[in-house]
């Protein structure tokens, strides 16, 4: 197994998410296979970050795919954010 993403202690979608009893089963998922694993090279939010300039500009409730975690939307992502994701992802 690779060795842990450095951005994990500090990921906002780990320390947000990771406490919402509903979704921690899901985000432990994440975090073994995006965090953890071997989908690091993958990770659209380090992805993002990198791209715009920094973690700051990655929205908390972005999952490791690009995608809105569930219960959520992309509604208050911005026009950059919207158009740097599809880029990442397709």
């Amino acid at each position: 197994m690779a060795e842990a993403c450095d951005r994990l202690d500090k990921c906002p979608f780990v320390q947000v998410y990771g406490q919402d009893e509903r979704k921690k089963y899901a985000i432990v998922g994440f975090i073994n296979a995006y965090c953890k694993g071997d989908k690091q090279g993958m990770c659209i939010r380090k992805k993002v970050s990198k791209a715009l300039g920094g973690p700051e500009r990655v929205p908390e409730n972005m999952m490791p795919t690009g995608l809105p975690i569930m219960g959520t939307t992309v509604s208050e992502w911005s026009e950059e954010i919207l158009t740097t994701v599809k880029r990442l992802i397709f």
